[in-house]
């Protein structure tokens, strides 16, 4: 110990054996570790760090209520069933509370949230708290500035605000326009005017399309126009439109949906020798419960302002909930490998496969998709692609 201490002191009174010790460390360093830099120091990227940069862009689903509670899940939430079942609660909901729109999107997307006072608001879909399916979910009053009754009727996910693209806006009194979709890339956080509506009327539906789409409408009693975007006069967003359809008394809109171009010009994709069979189909969805495919090649272009054709020959006591362009994702066998989830007015959830319901011809009933003899009537219906429907089977 002692000859460990007169080596230190002498080590100390002379700075010659300092510097030569610290030549010899750094010398044994630079042996050591001669491996080049491998991260490379840039003084010019700035310090803040957005909200953006750190969560994971991933897929999710996004549920909105009635009563305007909107949740963000997990899209391996619902499990597959099968067709007739009773399904699955997709959570806990409010008295008097329904689900009213049920979409899958990017949590980096813009999502675009329109009123049913023709208000559009913007805000990042990971704003919303992911939750558990039996959460009630976050108000959006405490994400959106909405006034006093204003109800979000239409939820749009944007992932980029391309040119040659539009918003095509339905009111349930059956006035519909078409919008530039970058009208909406700056929105002001009090939101931005969508459409003018009269008194009475209201926003219900959004869609985005474009041009060379076909766009398909159907009303409460069944009767359906299916035109082309491009019919449809790109118009600024404080306009109110033309009239889609003429409503008889006593109907209302029911739906409307997009049949990409891509689709309805390309020539049959299956081997089916009827040829009325053949894909895409319109998915008719009434609120009692039962549904129906119907060969898009089965209805003619019609005009707008027109009364339409038959697409679904209801009960008097039955109304349409909604239609979907179906058979964009096909299997081998030339058959629909999508998805749609059924949502009834008590909040129960059904997921069933598309090739499971039958297709049928314009006037007839269709077949049995959910049993609502405890759950009211269906109150939402989402269409979901193979590729956003990765579950596993229960």
């Amino acid at each position: 110990m002692s000859e460990e201490i007169s080596k230190l002191n002498e080590l100390l009174s002379s700075k010659k054996l300092i510097f030569q010790l610290i030549q010899q460390e750094a010398a044994d360093l630079k042996s050591k570790f001669s491996t080049p830099r491998r991260s490379v120091i840039d003084d010019s990227i700035s310090s803040e760090v957005d909200d953006i940069d750190i969560i994971p862009n991933e897929e999710m689903l996004l549920i909105l209520s009635e009563k305007g509670y909107a949740k963000r899940m997990n899209p391996d939430t619902f499990s597959l069933q099968h067709r007739g079942t009773i399904g699955k609660s997709v959570g806990k909901m409010r008295m008097n509370d329904s689900t009213s729109d049920f979409i899958v999107c990017q949590t980096h997307d813009h999502v675009l949230y329109f009123s049913d006072k023709g208000i559009v608001y913007s805000a990042r879909a990971y704003k919303i708290p992911e939750c558990t399916r039996t959460a009630t979910g976050t108000p959006l009053v405490q994400l959106l500035p909405l006034s006093d009754g204003e109800r979000i009727t239409s939820i749009i996910p944007v992932s980029e605000f391309g040119e040659n693209q539009y918003l095509v806006m339905l009111t349930v009194n059956g006035y519909i326009k078409k919008v530039p979709l970058n009208a909406f890339s700056s929105i002001r956080s009090t939101g931005i005017i969508s459409i003018q509506l009269v008194p009475g009327d209201e926003l219900k539906w959004v869609r985005h399309c474009g041009n060379d789409d076909l766009v398909a409408l159907a009303s409460q009693k069944g009767r359906v126009i299916v035109n082309s975007c491009d019919k449809l006069r790109a118009l600024g967003r404080n306009t109110r439109g033309v009239c889609a359809m003429k409503l008889k008394e006593g109907d209302m809109m029911a739906a409307m949906d997009i049949i990409p171009a891509t689709v309805h010009k390309m020539p049959e994709r299956c081997n089916s020798r009827l040829r009325d069979s053949s894909p895409p189909w319109l998915l008719f969805i009434a609120e009692s419960g039962i549904g129906k495919r119907v060969p898009l090649n089965a209805f003619r272009q019609s005009n707008f302002n027109a009364v339409g054709l038959q697409g679904y020959k209801l009960p008097a006591d039955c109304r349409l909930a909604a239609v979907f362009v179906a058979g964009l994702s096909l299997t081998e066998d030339g058959e629909s490998d999508e998805q749609v989830v059924l949502v009834s007015q008590s909040g129960t959830v059904n997921r069933i496969k598309v090739k499971d319901i039958s297709i049928q011809s314009r006037r007839s009933r269709g077949v049995i998709l959910m049993r609502l003899e405890h759950a009211g009537k269906i109150q939402s219906a989402s269409l979901i692609s193979a590729a956003a429907a990765e579950v596993t089977e229960d």
